[in-house]
């Protein structure tokens, strides 16, 4: 994964030599030098990734190229910094410029020179110990109009949810969820391992028009393993969609009781229908049943867990169903609608070798759903390499589900890898709005376009094809066009950690504190905002700082004061300024970070802070 971050500097590297050409002139050498030696490093590291174990020298060799990268980046976005600090002085600043100039141009020449004899030394290194061959990089991956082409390739997957296996657990379900004789409020928990299947069986019923006929009042919400009452509370009287967006502003500064007051007022003496997926602990079914009437009209509650506990403590009338694993013949007939979606015809061979891997997921259709989508981009002379690779990695006779999804980044486009990396910024079981996701990426930079394609449009295909995959999950579709979508907790392991790796994301909650000072997007998860700027230092390198959630918060200026910050998204922060809450109103600093490039509004008066690229000419 390392690949991609250098791939992104080298990107950036070009970007300023293409922009900035006359105010970098006495380090365009350099630079040029800089970007050579990365863009050839970066090809040995695709080849590092694809073998199947990396010895511990490539690691930290693979660890001072990160840093490098970093460094660079951090020099040429300062040295730009400064530059727009200047041109925006006036008076005797402004006459002071001339010197300054100076001085900033003495000082990236040294910077460079530093970075230059820091990559040289870090490819004798490698020669000195034998660390692999480079390999030059890979023709067509620069080629945008080449991608362009392949993303435009018809979608392999109808977005519809696949459930498969299920038939029989939908049936018995329903029937119970129609069940006219239930006066009472009755719970139905669904529970079961991770990956089997729970909120899919949920959502299937959740959206059936016998369902919906019957209860006129119907919620969804997720309970994450840091939940807070007063989140999922707002989350269900969000998701019933009686209150307007003026209401649901003053709901939001309701306390935990008042919310709880509010949401039992308007279910009382209705036939409602509440899901509540994924609960991991009996307490947040504690948390949230005061709030839930328990009235006469027949009211359902569902609850999905992996936890046997938690599905059998429910107090009241309630109905426990286990998941089971997904017989042979249902996980083989799962496999074939995704992977051979795209192929006129299918040979006994490939057959052959789709049942041997079929086999070893041992009926888990999240592990399926995940090889047949690595299966769906390959051609069939490949499907004998992963079979191959998978023998190889074997864990207790199967495949497990972090491994399919190693192999299928191993092969991803530079920019596809940043995509999916940056699916751990949302809190654990996050219902993500693309749209919303489509200009955090552009705002990172990880999107380029052409003059063929728009940056959202690119970024909203490489969010299609995770979903292809089955690496990220439609959850809400309107007209064929995905309008939200979701990671498996499974899948979002394996982003975090890969995350924690490259030093490439930082999620900041109650249970962990931040180790690295110098990461460039930092997140703070759920109401611990203002804990987080008690207990944080200054991070000068920070590029991108985003919160979810609700929160009251007390700001001092010098917290927002990120030079270099290009990403701000603060929806859901209630500021505090001289005892007053305000959700519009931000500290004057903010105004004067030079990046934050917004789509046009005031920055004071916004919400939701998202930051463009100088290039990016359709939100200026």
């Amino acid at each position: 994964m390392v690949d991609a971050i250098t791939g992104f500097v080298v990107g950036k590297i070009g970007n300023y030599l293409i922009e900035e050409a006359s105010m970098l002139m006495v380090v365009k050498d350099d630079l040029e030098d800089l970007k050579t030696e990365l863009t050839c490093i970066q090809g040995y590291l695709k080849d590092v990734e694809a073998r199947e174990q990396e010895d511990e020298v490539s690691k930290e060799w693979t660890k001072l190229v990160l840093d490098i990268a970093y460094d660079v980046e951090d020099v040429l976005d300062t040295h730009h910094m400064k530059l727009e600090e200047r041109s925006q002085r006036r008076g005797f600043k402004r006459w002071n410029n001339k010197i300054g100039r100076k001085m900033d141009a003495y000082n990236i020449v040294e910077d460079i020179r530093i970075l230059k004899r820091r990559i040289l030394d870090v490819t004798r290194k490698r020669e000195t110990y034998g660390i692999g061959n480079f390999s030059e990089r890979r023709g067509g991956e620069s080629n945008l109009s080449l991608r362009v082409r392949e993303l435009r390739r018809a979608r392999s997957v109808d977005q519809e949810e696949l459930v498969v296996g299920l038939e029989d657990d939908v049936k018995i379900l329903l029937e119970k969820l129609l069940d006219e004789r239930e006066y009472n409020r009755f719970i139905i928990s669904i529970f079961g391992m991770g990956g089997l299947g729970k909120t899919a069986l949920a959502r299937k019923l959740y959206n059936s028009e016998d369902v919906k006929r019957r209860f006129e009042y119907r919620a969804w919400t997720y309970v994450s393993q840091d939940f807070k009452t007063g989140d999922i509370l707002m989350r269900i009287i969000r998701s019933l969609g009686l209150a307007s967006a003026k209401e649901l502003e003053k709901i939001r500064k309701f306390t935990e009781e008042e919310l709880e007051v509010y949401l039992h007022s308007i279910l009382e003496g209705k036939k409602y229908l509440v899901v509540v997926d994924d609960i991991w602990e009996r307490e947040a079914w504690e948390s949230l049943k005061r709030a839930l009437p328990c009235n006469h009209e027949g009211s359902i509650v569902i609850i999905t867990t992996r936890i046997r506990a938690v599905a059998e403590g429910v107090d009241g009338r309630f109905y426990a169903h286990k998941l089971r694993f997904l017989t042979f013949e249902e996980s083989w007939k799962l496999f074939e609608q995704k992977s051979f979606m795209n192929m006129e015809w299918v040979d006994e061979d490939l057959q052959k070798i789709g049942k041997e891997m079929v086999q070893k997921c041992s009926g888990l259709p999240l592990a399926i759903v995940v090889l047949a989508g690595l299966l769906s981009k390959k051609s069939p002379s490949e499907w004998n390499d992963v079979c191959k690779s998978l023998w190889r990695r074997l864990k207790d006779n199967s495949i497990h589900v972090s491994t399919l999804c190693d192999l299928s980044l191993k092969e991803m486009r530079q920019e596809l890898k940043l995509c999916f990396l940056y699916l751990s910024i949302f809190p654990e079981d996050y219902e993500i709005e693309v749209e919303k996701l489509i200009q955090l990426l552009v705002a990172e930079g990880f999107i380029q376009g052409d003059e063929e394609m728009m940056m959202e449009d690119v970024a909203r295909y490489y969010i299609e094809e995770l979903i292809d995959r089955s690496l990220v999950e439609a959850v809400r579709v309107e007209r064929g066009k995905v309008m939200s979508c979701r990671i498996h907790d499974l899948l979002r392991d394996v982003a975090i950690k890969k995350s924690k790796e490259l030093n490439f994301v930082n999620v900041y909650n109650d249970h962990h504190v931040a180790q690295h000072t110098c990461c460039r997007r930092e997140v703070v998860n759920h109401q611990i905002i203002n804990k987080y700027f008690s207990e944080k230092r200054m991070n000068k390198r920070m590029r991108s700082f985003l919160f979810f959630g609700e929160s009251r918060v007390t700001v001092k200026t010098t917290n927002l004061n990120m030079k270099l910050l290009r990403v701000l998204n603060l929806g859901g922060v209630h500021f505090i300024q001289k005892g007053v809450i305000t959700a519009l109103s931000f500290p004057d600093v903010v105004g004067d970070l030079i990046y934050l490039r917004d789509n046009g509004n005031d920055l004071k008066t916004q919400l939701d802070i998202i930051a463009f690229p100088k290039s990016h000419k359709t939100f200026q």
